[in-house]
C-alpha cells in the first residue's frame, strides 16, 4: 500500500530547475474537467457548450508559470486545456491518448483532472484509469475531493458551526487512487503546483499534496489558452476576483473547500488585464466566480476601476453572484451597473424563512426579496436565484405555490436544484454521522436527481414537482415579461439566449443546465465502466430515436421562441394593431395586413391550430369539414411567411448586438 505522504505548502516557490531525470526532453501537461455519465452510462458531450470552467483557465496559467520556473533550458513544453464534455475537445483527447499509446521517448506526460466536482468523479476515475495505461502521472483535485477531505478527514474547526461530526478517515476512494499512485490534491494550487510538478518530474512517490488557501494577491490571473472556446456556444471569460464566503450555509461545499475568509486578488491587476483584453479583443465578457462579490473587501475599487474603463471607450459586461443582503450596500448596486453587471445570481434558495433559517442561511430576508429585485431591475441587471426543491417542509403544492410567487417577484431567471446531501457539506456530514440513507452513486450527484428519501414526498412525486418547477416559471408568458423588463436590446437579447438554453436543456437534454450544452452525440466505445452492455442494434434505434426526438423538440421550441421574440421584438406595432391582430381571419386585407404587416403576433395563428387540432378526427367525415381544410391553408402560408420574418428579425438582433 502506498504511504500517504504529505506535503506542506511552499512558503515560496522553489526557485532550482529539475536536478533528476536528464533524460526528459519534453514535458506535457493535459488539464481536463471530466463531464459526467447519463442513466445509460455514456459521458454527456456537447457539439457546444456554454458555462466555461475557471479552475482549467487557473490551472492553465499555474502551469505556464510554473514549467517556465523549474524547466532546465531546452526542455520543450506543451499545455492542453481541455473540456471532456465538447465533443471537438473530446476528439483532441483521443488523438493525445493514441499518441501516447504509441509512446513518445523522452516525454513526461502529467493530466491533471480539474475542478472535479462529485457527479464528475465516477467519470474522472474511469478516465485515470485509460491514462495511466499510456503512461501519464495523473493528479486530481476540485470541489469534491477538497470539501470530502476537509469534512470526514480533516474535520471543520469554525467556532461559528460547532460540534460537526467527523470521522476523521482518508475517504476510501481517494485512498484506493493514492495506492495506484494517483496524486489527490487538496485545497488550492497556487502556492504548491510548482513543487508538485517539480516533484513528479524528479520522480517523487509522494501522492497527496494540500494546497490549503493561499493568498491570491501575487498570483498569476487565470487565462484560457487559444482555442479553448472552440467549441463553445459563447466566448465568455471568466476570472475569480476573490475566494471563500462568510456565510455558513449548511448544504455548501464551498466554504468547507476554500474556507470562509474572503481572499483577493489584486484590483489593479485585475483592472490592467480587462483592459488588456478589451484592446486585443475589442470588448470583454466575464463572469467573475466568486461565490460572493460583494463580500470581497475591494469591490467598490474594482468596480470603480471598470467604470473608467467603460467611460474609456471599453465595451465591458460581467455577471457576478452575491448574496441577498447586498442590496443593504450603499450604493452597491448602483456602482454594479454603471460598470457594465448584466445579471446577477442570488442564492435565494427558499420562500419560507423557517426554512432559511434552518439551513445556515438567516441573511436571506423573504419580506426584502420584492424591493431588492425591483432594484436591481431599475438598474437594468437580470436577476437570476438559485431555488433548492426538497427542503423537509416543501410539498408538490408548496414548491408549484413558489415557483408562481418568484413569477410575481419579477425574477427573470431561476436554476432549480434537488436538494441533496453534497460530499463535502456540513449536511452531509451530519448524515454520515446518523448513518442516514443516501444513494451510492456519486454520478447522481449533479442536483437534477434524488438522492435521499423525503420525508414528505415519494420519489416520484419530488421527481415530478423539480421537473414541473422547469416548465411552470419557463412558459410563454413569464419569459415575454421578463424580456420585456429588460431595458437595454443588448440586456434582452442575451436574456433571450439564457431562456433557449435553459429551456433547451430541462426539455430536450433532461440535464441541468449548467451541466448541459447543445446537441448531444453518444459513442457506442466509450461506456462508464461496469455498465451493462448494450447491443449496437439497439444502441443505432436509440439514436434514431433521440435524433427524432431531437427535431420535433426543437420545432415545438422554434414556434415557442418565434411567440416570444415577436410579442417583445414587435411589442409597440402589436400594442398599436390591438384588437385588429384577435379573433378570425376577416378576409384578403386582414391576412396581408397580419402576415406581412409590422406587428407580427402568434395569439391568433396558434388559436388557429389549437381548434384545428382539437377537430381533426371530426373534421375527416363532417361534410362541412373541407372549410376548415380550406382555412387551413392560409394560416400555413403565414405559418411560411413568419419563418422567414423570425430569421431575418434574429439575423437583425445578431448584428445590433454585434455592433453594440
Amino acid at each position: 500500500m502506498t504511504s500517504l505522504a504529505t506535503s506542506e505548502p511552499l512558503a515560496s516557490t522553489p526557485q532550482s530547475p529539475v536536478q533528476k531525470l536528464p533524460e526528459i526532453q519534453k514535458v506535457v501537461v493535459i488539464l481536463i474537467k471530466p463531464t459526467s455519465y447519463d442513466s445509460s452510462g455514456f459521458p454527456l458531450k456537447y457539439r457546444w457548450l456554454v458555462l466555461p470552467t475557471n479552475s482549467l483557465a487557473a490551472m492553465n496559467s499555474l502551469t505556464e508559470q510554473a514549467l517556465g520556473m523549474i524547466l532546465r533550458p531546452g526542455v520543450k513544453t506543451e499545455i492542453h486545456v481541455l473540456e471532456d464534455g465538447i465533443i471537438r475537445h473530446a476528439k483532441t483527447l483521443k488523438r493525445l491518448h493514441l499518441r501516447f499509446k504509441k509512446g513518445e521517448h523522452g516525454t513526461k506526460l502529467i493530466v491533471g483532472f480539474v475542478g472535479v466536482q462529485t457527479a464528475q468523479f465516477p467519470r474522472a476515475r474511469d478516465l485515470v484509469e485509460r491514462w495511466q495505461a499510456v503512461g501519464a502521472t495523473c493528479v486530481i483535485g476540485g470541489p469534491h475531493v477538497s470539501g470530502l477531505i476537509a469534512t470526514m478527514h480533516d474535520g471543520i474547526t469554525d467556532r461559528h458551526r460547532p460540534d460537526i461530526p467527523c470521522p476523521h478517515i482518508m475517504p476510501s476512494e481517494f485512498q484506493e487512487l493514492m495506492n495506484r499512485g494517483v496524486i489527490v490534491f487538496h485545497g488550492e494550487a497556487e502556492e504548491v503546483w510548482a513543487m508538485a510538478l517539480k516533484d513528479i518530474l524528479e520522480g517523487s512517490k509522494t501522492t497527496f499534496y494540500r494546497g490549503g488557501q493561499p493568498d491570491l494577491n501575487s498570483a498569476p490571473l487565470p487565462r484560457f489558452p487559444k482555442g479553448y472556446f472552440n467549441g463553445f456556444a459563447s466566448e465568455t471569460m471568466t476570472c475569480d476576483c476573490g475566494r471563500g464566503c462568510p456565510f455558513g450555509c449548511e448544504f455548501c461545499v464551498v466554504i468547507n473547500a476554500m474556507g470562509r475568509t474572503v481572499r483577493f486578488r489584486n484590483p489593479q491587476t485585475l483592472i490592467e488585464d480587462i483592459r488588456t483584453i478589451c484592446q486585443i479583443k475589442g470588448k470583454a465578457n466575464f463572469f467573475f466566480t466568486d461565490d460572493n462579490f460583494p463580500r470581497n473587501p475591494h469591490w467598490k475599487e474594482i468596480l470603480d476601476g471598470l467604470i473608467t474603463l467603460r467611460n474609456q471607450g471599453y465595451d465591458i459586461g460581467f455577471i457576478i453572484e452575491a448574496d441577498l443582503a447586498c442590496g443593504r450596500i450603499p450604493g452597491f448596486i448602483r456602482l454594479l451597473a454603471e460598470a457594465g453587471g448584466t445579471q446577477v445570481f442570488l442564492g435565494l434558495e427558499s420562500l419560507d424563512q423557517a426554512t432559511l433559517a434552518a439551513t445556515g442561511k438567516p441573511q436571506n430576508h423573504v419580506d426584502s426579496y420584492q424591493e431588492l429585485f425591483a432594484s436591481f431591475h431599475e438598474h437594468g441587471i437580470v436577476v437570476h436565484v438559485g431555488y433548492i426543491v426538497g427542503f423537509p417542509s416543501d410539498t408538490p403544492e408548496s414548491v408549484a405555490k413558489s415557483v408562481a410567487k418568484l413569477v410575481e417577484l419579477g425574477v427573470d431567471i431561476v436554476s432549480f436544484f434537488m436538494l441533496m446531501y453534497l460530499p463535502g457539506s456540513e449536511d452531509h456530514a451530519r448524515a454520515i454521522a446518523r448513518k442516514a440513507v443516501m444513494d451510492p452513486d456519486y454520478n447522481n450527484y449533479d442536483s437534477a436527481h434524488v438522492t435521499f428519501p423525503h420525508q414528505g414526498m415519494s420519489h416520484a412525486e419530488w421527481t415530478k414537482a423539480y421537473q414541473k418547477s422547469w416548465r411552470d416559471f419557463y412558459s410563454v408568458p413569464q419569459m415575454i415579461a421578463a424580456l420585456k423588463r429588460c431595458k437595454r436590446s443588448e440586456t434582452r437579447h442575451s436574456l433571450l439566449h439564457n431562456f433557449v438554453w435553459y429551456r433547451w436543456a430541462f426539455s430536450a437534454e433532461l440535464v441541468h443546465p449548467m451541466l448541459s450544452g447543445f446537441f448531444r452525440t453518444r459513442d457506442f466505445r466509450d461506456r462508464r465502466h461496469g455498465t451493462k452492455p448494450l447491443p449496437y442494434w439497439r444502441f443505432c434505434a436509440q439514436e434514431v430515436c433521440r435524433y427524432l426526438r431531437y427535431v420535433g423538440l426543437g420545432l415545438a421550441e422554434l414556434y415557442r421562441f418565434q411567440q416570444v421574440v415577436f410579442a417583445t421584438e414587435c411589442a409597440p406595432a402589436i400594442t398599436a394593431e390591438g384588437e385588429k391582430l384577435t379573433g378570425q381571419l376577416r378576409g384578403v386585407g386582414d391576412w396581408i395586413n397580419r402576415t406581412f404587416g409590422r406587428a407580427m403576433s402568434r395569439q391568433w395563428l396558434n388559436s388557429f391550430w389549437v381548434k384545428y387540432g382539437q377537430n381533426r378526427w371530426r373534421l375527416l367525415f363532417h361534410p362541412l369539414g373541407w372549410i376548415w381544410h380550406l382555412r387551413m391553408l392560409p394560416h400555413a402560408l403565414t405559418e411560411v411567411v413568419y419563418t422567414v420574418r423570425y430569421v431575418l428579425v434574429l439575423k437583425s438582433m445578431g448584428s445590433s448586438k454585434a455592433q453594440s
